[in-house]
Formats: structure tokens, C-alpha cells, sequence
């Protein structure tokens, strides 16, 4: 706690000292001061704190490795994914060596936030041949498991490394989830199992949504409201619902509430399927093409076809597929 203080005290003098400080004096007092507000950030995740560490850092004349790493971090922080990327790629004509690695490791997380998962893979692909570290291994499990919409392999690339951990990590409940879901029965207890002993209720919530019994999904329903998740109190209750359907219209009243991404628009298009209501086809269509998912929306506009207004929806999924068969043979799906 005095450390602590100390700290606030001395980035206060500095502050008040800074406009009487010239060159390198007044460069050593603004790394100094940009670095406190980062960490105050970091610990509070106060925006404020970031913003401010970002106005000091750029004021740096000389501005090394670390400051440009740094500052690369707060655009990221403060969700600017093109002004981040561009620091990284301009700090690396000034690192060298050991500091590659740290701007190389920011970099992918910089492309991971900012939904560029392959390029951030090819990156941490090649970083964790040299370097093994957990934090690597970690960031490399995380960037498999938002590949994994696309192709589970990259999280059963990703396990082996993640078990060589000498503690389960939070990346490998959730890449057996994963496997879990595709794979079945194994995964699952594995999944269970690591996830209680991590103790996160989220993660333990999770594995039991996909062991699928009633009174596991009774279990994670009670654990998502426990811990607030509006998003699996949701998927909870719709699993739920296929079992009990007086439960049916809070899973639709939940899952309205869901943002819109594929496991929301895949719900929808169940329940469609289960009711016939042509609304929820529609609202799954249109977060389809929110999300572009051209495969789903070829289906989902021939489903449509058949329900109303043949014509003109038969030719949006040609359109869609045809749409589909282009970015699959440009490696864009």
C-alpha cells in the first residue's frame, strides 16, 4: 500500500514538474508517467487511465522499442485496431533481437482483437518454435480457439502445447469444450473435469451445456445466472427447452437479447425449424448477413423460398452460393 502511494505521489511531482522539463529529462519523466497510467489501467481498466498514458507516451521525442510497443498496446486497448497495427509494424524497423519477440507477441494480440485471427496464427505459429513460454502458448491457444468456427483442427493443434502447461489454463477447458462439441463423450469429461478444478463457475457452466443432460443443463443454467451471463442463461435455456417446452419462451425472450453473432443466428434457425414462425428465419437471415455467413444465407433464403415470394428469394441463394464458391476459392471462408 505505501508503494503504492509513493507511486501516485511521484506521478503527481511529475506531473506538475513536466512543463519546466527539457529533452532527454523531460522524454525519461514522460516514459516514466505514460508507463504509471498504463498500469493503473491494467488494473482498473479505466479508459481514462489508457487515454492518458497514450497522450504522455506520444510525447516521447525519442521514441525506442518500448514506448512504440507501448503505445501500440493503448491504441489496441482503446479498441483503434489500425492505428495499433501500424505502430507495430513501424516499431519493428527499430527493435532488435529480444525485443522482436515482445513487439511480435503484441502484434498478433493486436490482430486477434481486431478479428484477424490468421494472420495473428501465422505469427504466433512461428514465435512459439523459438519460444515456448506459457504467455505464448497461451495467446497462440487463444487465436486456435477463434479459428475453430472455421476448422476445429486449429484447437487440436493448439492442445498439446496447452496440456504441456504445468497449470490447466483457462485456453484448454475451453479448446476441450471445443473438441467436446465436435467429438463427443471424451472431451467432455475432460472438459468437466479441468474445469472444475480451475474452479471458474463460467467454464465449469460451459462444459456442462455441452454434456446435454437435463440436470447438467439445469446445473449450468443455475451457474450462468450465478455468475450474470445473459448469453449462456440463453443457450442454457433453449437446450433446456428441447426437453421441457414450457420453457420455450424464456429461452426466445433470452436469446432476443443475445448479440448477434453465429451461435445466435444458428439458435434462431433451430427454433424456426421447431416452430415454423418465419420471423426467426428471417432474423437469422439477416444476422447471417451481418456476420457473412454466404453459405447459411444460400439455405436459408431456398428455406424461404418455399414459404413465400419463391422467385425472387430462390435467386438470393443462388446469389449467396454463388457468393460462397468465390471467397471459398479465394480462401476467404
Amino acid at each position: 500500500m505505501i508503494d503504492r502511494v509513493n507511486l501516485v505521489v511521484r506521478a503527481e511531482e511529475l506531473e506538475a514538474r513536466l512543463q519546466r522539463l527539457k529533452g532527454k529529462e523531460r522524454d525519461v519523466a514522460l516514459r516514466e508517467l505514460g508507463y504509471y497510467y498504463l498500469q493503473q489501467y491494467l488494473r482498473s481498466r479505466n479508459v481514462e487511465y489508457v487515454e492518458k498514458s497514450l497522450s504522455f507516451y506520444k510525447q516521447v521525442e525519442k521514441k525506442d522499442c518500448v514506448v512504440l510497443n507501448n503505445i501500440g498496446l493503448c491504441e489496441m486497448y482503446l479498441g483503434k485496431c489500425q492505428e495499433s497495427m501500424d505502430v507495430f509494424n513501424n516499431a519493428r524497423k527499430v527493435c532488435k533481437n529480444e525485443d522482436e519477440y515482445m513487439l511480435d507477441f503484441n502484434y498478433a494480440l493486436s490482430l486477434l482483437s481486431c478479428g484477424k485471427e490468421e494472420e495473428a496464427y501465422m505469427i504466433m505459429k512461428s514465435l512459439i518454435k523459438n519460444n515456448k513460454s506459457p504467455s505464448f502458448i497461451r495467446l497462440f491457444g487463444k487465436t486456435c480457439i477463434s479459428l475453430a468456427r472455421k476448422d476445429v483442427n486449429y484447437v487440436e493443434e493448439a492442445v498439446p502445447l496447452l496440456e504441456s502447461l504445468e497449470q490447466p489454463v483457462e485456453e484448454l477447458v475451453l479448446s476441450y469444450i471445443i473438441l467436446a462439441k465436435a467429438k463427443g463423450n471424451e472431451f467432455t469429461e475432460k472438459a468437466l473435469k479441468l474445469a472444475r478444478e480451475n474452479g471458474d463457475e463460467r467454464l465449469i457452466a460451459e462444459a456442462l451445456l455441452v454434456k446435454g443432460d437435463e440436470k447438467s443443463l439445469n446445473e449450468a443454467l443455475s451457474l450462468f445466472r450465478r455468475v450474470n451471463d445473459m448469453n449462456g442463461q440463453a443457450r442454457a435455456l433453449y437446450a433446456l427447452s428441447l426437453m421441457e417446452q414450457d420453457k420455450l419462451p424464456d429461452a426466445l425472450n433470452l436469446v432476443e437479447k443475445l448479440p448477434d453473432d453465429i451461435e445466435k443466428m444458428e439458435i434462431l434457425f433451430d427454433l424456426y425449424k421447431r416452430t415454423k414462425m418465419i420471423p426467426l428465419l428471417k432474423e437469422s437471415l439477416r444476422i447471417a448477413e451481418k456476420v457473412q455467413n454466404w453459405l447459411f444465407l444460400a439455405r436459408g433464403y431456398r428455406e424461404l423460398s418455399e414459404r413465400e415470394d419463391a422467385l425472387n428469394n430462390l435467386k438470393k441463394s443462388v446469389e449467396f452460393y454463388e457468393k460462397y464458391i468465390n471467397t471459398t476459392r479465394e480462401g476467404k471462408v
